[in-house]
């Protein structure tokens, strides 16, 4: 019942005159839940910034900040229970050493990473000498690959087993 992951991770940040910033971040993420085919996932994100209460061509003095942002990232999801990937056996004794194997558990190969993607815009203000000030945003989330639980027939012999299946906004 051991899980195990892996990751690595790059981060870049730019500024130009502290009045544009931009960000980017990209993770490679490995989890022992999938199938060793599947277990890797790409994860990146993109987000900026503009001050425009900073620019030289910018003129209302009862303007504080003014600030427009936008941000777009996705991210790996892999709760979902160990070793749901390969078919499990069970192997019993009755107490009297007459020993039974039997099936405990259809895995599913085909499993990876549920994804969720995020798009993020607003503007931050500052009024009036910062007596006034806000925040205004949009936030979309999308939700790809999800991970479910499919129940089948007990007669089947197992109950059911994990699938990726369509997309949720």
């Amino acid at each position: 019942s051991t899980y195990n992951n892996e990751g690595y991770f790059f981060r870049g940040q730019y500024d130009y005159m502290n009045k544009i910033f931009a960000n980017a971040s990209f993770r490679r993420d490995a989890s022992s839940r999938f199938h060793p085919d599947h277990r890797w996932g790409n994860f990146w994100s993109l987000s900026a910034g503009w001050l425009i209460n900073r620019e030289g061509w910018f003129n209302a003095r009862w303007v504080d900040e003014l600030k427009v942002k936008a941000s777009y990232g996705s991210q790996g999801n892999d709760q979902i229970g160990n070793f749901l990937y390969m078919d499990l056996y069970t192997i019993s004794n009755d107490g009297t050493d007459n020993w039974s194997v039997s099936f405990a558990q259809k895995g599913n190969e085909n499993i990876t990473w549920e994804t969720n993607s995020n798009f993020n815009a607003g503007v931050d203000f500052g009024l009036f000498g910062y007596r006034l000030s806000g925040t205004v945003e949009y936030f979309y989330r999308k939700t790809s690959d999800m991970l479910s639980w499919f129940t089948v027939p007990s007669s089947m012999g197992y109950s059911g087993y994990y699938k990726n299946v369509g997309d949720m906004a």
